[in-house]
């Protein structure tokens, strides 16, 4: 255990900034997941759309 501590300890700065990035795209992700409902602006207003109007938005893969 001690070994591990130690290199964590050595070698945090290239740890901490993939951990970082990854923990961050996972909250990125999670807040598009939560904000998937107002994209569409019959929801966000909520009225139907008219014939002449489109979809607000587009799906992001």
């Amino acid at each position: 255990i001690i070994n591990v501590i130690q290199i964590v300890r050595d070698h945090q700065l290239r740890i901490l900034v993939p951990v970082g990035f990854v923990l961050g795209c996972y909250l990125d992700r999670k807040t598009d997941e939560r904000l998937t409902t107002f994209w569409n602006k019959s929801i966000l207003f909520k009225r139907e759309l008219r014939c002449s109007e489109r979809v607000t938005w587009k799906l992001r893969l």
